[in-house]
């Protein structure tokens, strides 16, 4: 049987949930209150634990057995949402976009063995991520990745509507791998991934995707 894993990032929130519970016991018992009380406050922070901890939940990375040097897996669990033209560059560069549902794991992974290039934050709005106004209004951490073929990918994490933070765990000039860490988002929230036509997909719009195990694409 397989023991659960909970990532790193739910610490200060573990932290803050026992706190919670320490001041609650301390002010029912200090007001010696009446049962129903402390069953309320039950009631209302244990499907709360439980569902940040579902949030946090952590699976190791699971590459595919087939996995060749000119493969691009998903860095994100989501569904497809964009596969299109790019914004900035339209005739030269695709766009692919992942949005991660709240009951996603949040965990964003290297996509290729690569070297950072550059990481950008841009201050922004946070809108909801699936609307497509968010991959250039909203909050969002730019990461420019040159591939082992000398391709060059930029990747942008997202902040949604609730997600207030966004933390990257790779520096400019680190060299990666695929299927290591690269971030994480906090809820609803999106990744934009924008590279030449070179890149040739393999997914479709709406598909289910999951982070380091599926594969989007191949490089021509």
């Amino acid at each position: 049987m397989t023991t659960p894993k909970i990532h790193r990032e739910f610490k200060p929130y573990l932290i803050a949930h026992a706190f919670s519970l320490l001041l609650a016991v301390g002010i029912f018992l200090w007001y010696n209150a009446a049962w129903y009380y402390p069953l309320g406050w039950c009631a209302i922070q244990i499907p709360t634990f439980l569902f940040t901890a579902y949030f946090f939940r952590y699976r190791d990375p699971s590459l595919p057995e087939s996995l060749i040097d000119n493969a691009l897996v998903s860095p994100a669990d989501g569904h497809i949402v964009a596969l299109e033209p790019s914004l900035k560059n339209p005739e030269t560069h695709l766009r692919l976009s992942i949005y991660l549902h709240g009951t996603d794991t949040h965990l964003i992974r290297i996509p290729c063995t690569a070297k950072v290039e550059e990481v950008t934050y841009h201050p922004g709005k946070h809108l909801v991520a699936f609307n497509p106004k968010s991959s250039t209004l909203n909050e969002r951490l730019s990461i420019t990745l040159r591939t082992s073929l000398g391709e060059v990918i930029t990747m942008t994490l997202v902040a949604g509507l609730l997600a207030r933070r966004i933390r990257p765990y790779i520096t400019q000039g680190q060299d990666v791998k695929v299927g290591e860490e690269l971030g994480y988002i906090l809820l609803g929230s999106r990744v934009d991934m924008e590279m030449p036509n070179s890149f040739l997909p393999k997914v479709a719009m709406n598909q289910k995707v999951l982070s380091s195990e599926t594969i989007l694409g191949y490089w021509a």
